[in-house]
């Protein structure tokens, strides 16, 4: 188990090492650089700009850029917005718990509905039943998040504006208040992702459920709760939890719509904003995030497959 988190480790360095440089050659390449949001377009001289750039070191090749820009960020610097004139690093530290748990709230709420609802999809394949729940679920899949949040915005505001509240409030300043900030937003993801979890358990149940060893179960009379809650989901887990994992990382990158439509200060509309305005440091230290995350994610279930799977552990 020890050599396969090293593994792990190992090669979670690696690809955050190669999207460092993807990212930092991306932004260098770019046209025009911090010297143009700094000094600005207009009246701006030759001299002006060649001392900015001499003064942050863009006049340096861009290796050495960098090495110098990577030692900075192993150190927790990631450099100073020079848009805002605050340290990168401390936005982050302000933007991440604000969409990191509204990603875990919608991983969990998603996952008890579509669950189940694959589960009983699964049970009752092609039947009336499942021919229900998948339509209900997969028409709300199939509506743009954009308009599901402007349906939720609207109707939360007339049907229960006591529930609702648009203008977000931190947890340490009012724990309901922030709960009620939270709510609109989250119903906003949750549904679509619940559609995406029941489908893809619906089809790792019904893949499951026709294996020879559920024949067989049932066969010796082992009770049909048994087989379909035991038997059927432990063995249909892996597939899910991996679907589940990807979702997660994607969906921390992808809360762009959301917090912007609810301005939820997270890091989705900290990194529009910053696309916007061209701080470079703000978009590279945002994007590494979202990578760092993506693969850790996809590390940790790695290392949970063998807990869910006894056939992939070590012999």
């Amino acid at each position: 188990m020890l050599k396969a988190v090293l593994s792990r480790l190992a090669a979670l360095v690696a690809v955050m090492f190669a999207v460092s440089v993807l990212v930092f050659a991306m932004g260098s390449l770019i046209p025009g650089d911090m010297t143009s949001v700094i000094v600005g377009q207009e009246g701006a001289t030759d001299e002006q700009f060649a001392k900015v750039r001499r003064d942050l070191g863009l006049d340096q090749p861009l290796p050495v850029q960098y090495v110098r820009w990577l030692g900075q960020a192993v150190q927790g610097d990631l450099g100073k917005s020079p848009i805002t004139g605050r340290q990168v690093s401390d936005d982050l530290v302000s933007q991440i718990p604000v969409s990191l748990e509204l990603a875990i709230l919608c991983l969990l709420l998603s996952t008890l509905i579509g669950m189940p609802a694959g589960i009983v999809a699964a049970v009752h394949a092609n039947r009336r039943l499942d021919v229900g729940i998948r339509t209900l679920l997969l028409i709300i899949f199939s509506v743009p998040t954009f308009v599901i949040g402007i349906l939720v915005l609207l109707l939360g505001s007339h049907l229960a504006p006591q529930l609702f509240q648009v203008a977000f409030t931190p947890w340490s300043q009012d724990p309901m208040l922030h709960l009620r900030s939270m709510a609109m937003p989250l119903l906003t993801i949750t549904f679509p992702m619940a559609a995406m979890t029941m489908q893809m358990t619906r089809s790792a149940m019904i893949e499951v459920l026709s294996e020879p060893f559920i024949v067989t179960a049932r066969a010796v009379g082992v009770r049909n709760e048994r087989i379909q809650y035991l038997h059927a989901l432990r063995n249909a887990l892996p597939p899910i939890v991996t679907f589940i994992g990807f979702q997660f990382g994607v969906m921390l990158g992808g809360l762009i719509v959301v917090e912007q439509i609810f301005s939820l200060p997270g890091l989705g509309r900290g990194m529009l904003e910053a696309i916007l305005t061209r701080d470079y440091p703000m978009v590279t230290a945002t994007t590494l995030v979202f990578a760092g995350a993506f693969v850790f994610i996809n590390a940790v279930i790695d290392l949970l497959y063998p807990v869910l799977d006894p056939r992939q552990r070590p012999r």
